[in-house]
């Protein structure tokens, strides 16, 4: 633990080292309350670096509320959540710039001790210029709600980046209003498969929900989704390899899938595509597909080793020059409500 600063300790050495607060700065109790406001921290990652080291700001404790604050030039964890159990901790109305991770959570003696977090607030967050993450929670991590966050990948983001990544056994997590835009894994050889999403669950994960959430420009899935019983409402994925990358159970409501594009590496493009080998069983309620002429990516992909099962309701799509399936391995289950031919659909053929 010797490389991280606690609170105290990183508002002592911004001091001595001449960092500069801004002017409305408070730090407070607020009856059992820690509240850190408007303050500034400045770390040593130069403009457009990579890599983990450029410091951390805060080592997370229970009941802390940090709001109007900046985090600039850090590393791997501006806010590090380490403690053996941390609760009632919120972030909001901040700005985030040219970091590794903005939120890491990871024991100081992981894996031996777990570092979970419990009731816990992310609101009104701006964060650009981000190499692997915005957050990563993990362990038995329960009972959050990040909403209105907007997240920028660097344009040179690390191997494996994702925008939002859940771990372990985090579970009874919502997303609402929430971004993720350009987690492309540029630094992987062209020739490899480049991973890059701009939200991720396992299969570890439960009762996780994504409402009103947007994914863009990410080199993998715009949702890569791995959780149980997984939700999704009102959500649109527009320009990633895979707009929606499913693997285990869940329900889509209202979502949207928009021109998946190749930003990189290798890989089939799709709007919906199904992996595993559990047996991917979803429903889709009201999906919308839009891909202009020209864009041949399948509406629905199969790539299990167990034969999928998907259930279509009153479906809108309109993807003239692609299939409406393709499939590389055991045939899927499709049940249509209503039958196929009464649902709005216009592609190229029904069959790649």
């Amino acid at each position: 633990m010797t490389d991280l600063f606690t609170r105290r300790r990183f508002i002592n050495a911004s001091a001595a080292a001449g960092l500069t607060a801004m002017p409305s700065m408070i730090r407070a109790q607020a009856g059992s309350q820690t509240v850190i406001e408007g303050r500034t921290f400045r770390g040593t990652r130069p403009p457009g670096g990579s890599g983990l080291d450029g410091g951390t700001a805060i080592s997370a404790k229970s009941d802390t509320l940090i709001r109007n604050c900046r985090f600039l030039d850090l590393g791997n964890g501006a806010i590090r959540l380490l403690g053996s159990s941390t609760r009632n901790f919120s972030i909001e109305d901040c700005e985030v710039s040219n970091m590794y991770r903005f939120i890491e959570n990871w024991s100081w003696n992981h894996p031996n001790v777990p570092a979970p977090v419990d009731y816990f607030t992310l609101r009104r967050i701006t964060a650009r210029g981000l190499e692997r993450n915005f957050l990563r929670i993990r362990y038995g991590s329960a009972r959050g709600v990040i909403e209105d966050v907007v997240a920028h990948g660097s344009g040179q983001c690390a191997n494996y980046c994702v925008g939002f990544a859940l771990d372990d056994e985090a579970n009874d997590i919502v997303y609402r209003r929430v971004e993720a835009h350009g987690f492309s894994e540029t630094q992987r050889a062209a020739n490899r498969y480049w991973n890059g999403d701009g939200f991720s669950d396992e299969r570890g994960n439960r009762q996780i929900r994504y409402l009103s959430c947007v994914a863009t420009g990410c080199s993998d899935g715009g949702f890569d989704l791995k959780s149980a019983d997984v939700f999704l409402e009102d959500c649109r994925a527009s320009g990633n390899k895979r707009n929606f990358r499913l693997w285990n159970t869940g329900t889509l409501k209202s979502c949207r899938s928009e021109n998946p594009v190749k930003n990189g590496g290798t890989g089939e493009l799709a709007h919906f595509s199904f992996f595993g080998g559990s047996g991917a069983n979803y429903v889709l309620e009201r999906p919308v597909v839009r891909a202009a002429a020209g864009n041949t990516a399948p509406v629905l992909f199969f790539q299990t080793t167990a034969p999928a099962t998907i259930s279509i309701h009153d479906a809108d799509i309109d993807a003239p020059s692609a299939p409406l399936i393709q499939v590389d391995g055991p045939a899927p289950t499709i049940k249509w409500f209503p039958d196929r031919s009464q649902q709005k659909i216009r592609v190229a053929r029904d069959m790649a």
